[in-house]
């Protein structure tokens, strides 16, 4: 037998085939990493970061750490904290909706992942809004008859409450609820925000501030309250005046009564004013109009000061093909305007508007005067009539002249 037929037949010999087969394993073994003697294995759970998230959108998921297991050399394992390992979600371009996209860890140099679970998240992306709502007081029960608050002083008066839309639907308001003991102090509290609701939340509603501050006074003797002074008119101004603005002095009144009477009062009305073809700003002392509930009444005061500024009122009219004249023309030439007429808008107080007419309250012209071509383009003049004639518009502002042949 020739030497190459024996060293094919060593070869291909069953001893020499199992032989190689376990250096390949053995050698595929070692490189994954799974031969190392020097790497460790460890599962840890890592936290979830999303990225790109959209403003006003929060996430929705009952997911919120994802279990990892890790192989790294021992000295390196041993530096790893919570926060080395972060799981990675990319929201670029998500909108509110239900979706499941990939989870991306994001590893420390010489750590190989050997798994992730999950691997998918779902989710759900809420849209969020927010709303300025104010704090209201609520009094405790037990505040002995002749006794009440004086000088509530809430500070903040409105906060913002911040969540999914459709928690926000769900909110009747924002309160503090200072006890009776607090308030026999005297002193500033300081009290946390408490939320009305309708039903349950389903994520996380944000007051901010969550806690408010309180000044308030606990005195004896009638219930008071602090009120705006409501005016009350009959009649309208002129037909050019309309009223601007209804001042009081003072602005706010001062009222004493049983608790249950007072929380039924808004406002305290003036007696009835009479602006009937009123057509100069004024004024007056009125007086203040007495309750219907008898138990209720005025601090110190029944009559306010009402100071009330009226406003001209301006009103438009066109008058469509009004004539144009030339004026300035030598004495043996004839110009010609083209077009002929134009339209005007005047303004004036609606009382004279009514009874204008073009021919006897405007006059509309070009004027000719120095001008040597025979055909030229010149501005349209409008004189009024009266004072209180305003030209707005003149339509068209330019028209063309041109000297006719003798």
């Amino acid at each position: 037998m020739s030497l190459s037929n024996k060293l094919d037949e060593m070869l291909t010999s069953r001893w020499v085939l199992w032989a190689v087969s376990v250096a390949i394993a053995s050698s595929m073994w070692f490189f994954v990493g799974g031969g190392d003697d020097k790497n460790e294995t460890r599962k840890l759970l890592a936290r979830i970061e999303y990225l790109n998230l959209q403003p006003q959108i929060a996430v929705r998921s009952a997911v919120s750490e994802i279990l990892i297991e890790i192989a790294a050399p021992a000295g390196v394992m041993e530096n790893l904290t919570y926060d080395s390992i972060i799981c990675e979600v990319d929201l670029r371009g998500f909108s509110s909706g239900k979706y499941r996209p990939a989870v991306r860890p994001r590893l420390p140099p010489n750590v190989i992942l050997r798994s992730m679970s999950p691997s998918e998240l779902d989710i759900e992306l809420i849209r969020q809004i927010a709303r300025v709502l104010t704090v209201e007081v609520v009094l405790p029960q037990d505040i002995p008859v002749g006794q009440y608050l004086e000088a509530v002083e809430v500070v903040p008066r409105e906060i913002n409450v911040r969540g999914a839309e459709g928690d926000m639907a769900k909110i009747g308001s924002v309160s503090i609820a200072p006890t009776f003991l607090e308030l026999q102090t005297g002193k500033e509290l300081m009290l946390p925000v408490n939320i009305t609701q309708s039903q349950p939340f389903e994520d996380e509603v944000v007051l901010e501030p969550s806690q408010v501050r309180i000044n308030a006074v606990l005195v004896t003797g009638m219930p008071r309250k602090r009120v705006p002074v409501n005016v009350r008119l009959a009649g309208k101004p002129s037909d050019d005046y309309e009223v601007k603005t209804l001042t009081t002095d003072p602005a706010e009144v001062m009222i004493q009564g049983a608790r249950e009477s007072l929380d039924r009062i808004s406002a305290v009305d003036t007696e009835t004013v009479d602006i009937t073809n009123l057509s100069a700003s004024q004024t007056v002392v009125i007086p203040l109009r007495a309750f219907a509930d008898r138990e209720v009444s005025t601090v110190n005061v029944s009559s306010v000061r009402l100071s009330i500024h009226l406003e001209p009122i301006v009103a438009q009219k066109l008058f469509s093909n009004v004539e144009l004249s030339v004026d300035g023309a030598a004495a043996q030439t004839r110009w010609r305007a083209e077009p002929r007429t134009v339209d005007v808008t005047v303004e004036a107080p609606p009382s004279i508007i009514e009874t204008l007419d073009s021919e006897s309250h405007m006059r509309a012209f070009v004027d000719v005067s120095g001008i040597f071509l025979r055909r030229a383009v010149l501005p349209v003049w409008v004189t009024p009539a009266s004072d209180n004639l305003k030209v707005v518009k003149v339509e068209p502002a330019t028209v063309t002249v041109s000297a006719l042949e003798e």
